[in-house]
């Protein structure tokens, strides 16, 4: 369950942001969220006038000549937050359907405060659009909905992101959030259908998948179909499952390479803000 104050939490979060990129002193950068639908361009040489908020201090670190960095207004940017709801995602102390959703919520907020507009979605074996794109949907509702979804067995998202890829009709951002434990090929196909756009997918898993702590006899059991299986997870099965699991996240991060998207690992196990200002760091590459 999502707590209707996590948006009390969010809203300290930004204050905070913003205070913190008025504080700017030498050796310091404006931080990233306090653009306004800005973009990077390019460098000039400071000049007096300047606003020396923009001064890029790493290039000053290599060349010991002050410069400002340039930007340019980003306009119709819509961002696209999809969120996974298999029942995969169903699993972990701290759930990882509500880690997800609550990240894609985070990322909501943000663009509200950029004056960009945001469109939610979640897919299993359909795309349900939960908002359409606006500027400052009601996030409290969107809460309420995003917990009253049920989770639903497959997860097909080459079908699911290839049929949301028809509906981009301008400049956007898309973020997929996802276990991503599914076929390469899957991914691939939906990445392909999405060129034009930037795009990030951020792979969430339960610390206890990315780690297991059980050793010996258990009965496992597939949340996507409810099949179970006997096992006995021995120290050199459980070190070839990391193997797998740790060649299937590098292969994605590969195909995201290829596609030119960003991709992020993100575990419920650490700080929900930690992350989040790693999934914008990621979703605002430039």
């Amino acid at each position: 369950m999502i707590e209707a104050d996590f948006l009390n939490e969010l809203q300290n979060f930004h204050l905070a942001l913003k205070k913190n990129s008025t504080e700017i002193s030498q050796g310091e950068q404006e931080t990233e969220f306090s653009g306004s639908g800005m973009i990077f361009k390019d460098h000039k040489e400071y000049a007096p006038g300047d606003d020396i908020r923009r001064i890029d201090w790493k290039a000053y670190a290599r060349t010991k000549n002050f410069y400002v960095k340039r930007y340019e207004e980003e306009r119709n940017v819509t961002v696209h937050i999809i969120v996974d709801r298999s029942s995969s995602m169903d699993f972990g102390k701290i759930n990882k359907y509500e880690y997800g959703a609550k990240l894609g919520l985070g990322l909501a907020f943000m663009t509200t405060k950029t004056n960009d507009r945001f469109r939610f979605s979640v897919f299993s074996e359909t795309l349900t659009d939960l908002t359409a794109a606006r500027r400052h949907a009601n996030l409290v509702k969107l809460v309420e909905t995003l917990n009253e979804l049920r989770k639903t067995p497959d997860s097909k998202v080459e079908r699911c992101i290839t049929q949301y890829s028809s509906r981009i009709k301008n400049k956007s951002v898309v973020v997929i959030i996802s276990d991503f434990l599914t076929d390469l090929e899957q991914i691939e196909a939906g990445l392909q259908s999405l060129k034009g756009s930037r795009v990030a997918l951020i792979n969430v898993f339960d610390q206890e998948e990315l780690d297991p702590s059980f050793r010996g006899d258990t009965i496992l059991e597939d949340p996507e179909s409810s099949s179970t299986l006997r096992a006995y997870l021995s120290k050199s099965k459980k070190s070839s499952y990391k193997s797998r699991l740790k060649n299937h996240t590098e292969e994605i991060e590969e195909l995201c390479e290829k596609y030119g998207a960003e991709y992020q690992l993100v575990s419920t196990g650490g700080d929900f803000f930690d992350s989040f200002i790693d999934m914008w760091s990621a979703v605002n590459h430039e």
